[in-house]
C-alpha cells in the first residue's frame, strides 16, 4: 500500500446521509480517501480527478445515482493510466455494464434485497445499520489490504 496518493475516491451524493461516517471508517483501516466535492456530473467528476494524485490501483466507491457515472469515470482513470482495483456500489442505481465498464471487480452494499446486481455476476452482500464498516471491509478486499 502507498501513502503517496489518495487510493479510494468515493463519488459524491448530496442525499447520502452517512457518506461522512462511511469516509471515516475507510480511512480508519489507513487508506487515503479523495472525497469528491463536486456536483453529480460525469465531466465535472472526472476534470475533478484529473487533478488528483490517484496512487493506484483506485478503488471507486459510488451510492445511488452516482453509480450511473461509473463508466465515465473508469474511461477517465483509464486515460490517465491509473489502474482500477475494483467498484464499491452502496444501493446503486446499477449503471449497464459495457465493452469499457466494469474492467475490474464490483462488490454491492445493500441494505435493501439486491435488484439485477446479483444477474450481473457481481458479489452482493446486505448491510443492516453497518453500511460503514461493510463499505470499507469492502475497499479493503479490493485493495487486498489486510486485517488487524
Amino acid at each position: 500500500m502507498t501513502s503517496s496518493g489518495y487510493q479510494v475516491v468515493v463519488l459524491p451524493d448530496p442525499s447520502w446521509r452517512d457518506r461522512s461516517t462511511v469516509i471515516d471508517a475507510i480511512c480508519s483501516v489507513g487508506l487515503r480517501v479523495l472525497d469528491v466535492d463536486a456536483a453529480m456530473e460525469s465531466k465535472v467528476i472526472c476534470a475533478g480527478l484529473m487533478g488528483a494524485q490517484l496512487a493506484p490501483p483506485v478503488v471507486v466507491v459510488a451510492r445511488g445515482a452516482a453509480c450511473l457515472m461509473l463508466p465515465a469515470v473508469a474511461l477517465s482513470l483509464r486515460t490517465q493510466h491509473k489502474d482500477t482495483g475494483g467498484y464499491v456500489l452502496v444501493d446503486p442505481d446499477a449503471p449497464p455494464a459495457t465493452d469499457i465498464w466494469p474492467e475490474s471487480p464490483v462488490l454491492v452494499v445493500s441494505s435493501t434485497e439486491a435488484t439485477g446486481t446479483s444477474l450481473r455476476g457481481w458479489s452482493v452482500v446486505r448491510s443492516e445499520d453497518n453500511e460503514a464498516d461493510l463499505v470499507a471491509r469492502s475497499v479493503g478486499e479490493l485493495l487486498q489490504v489486510p486485517r488487524t
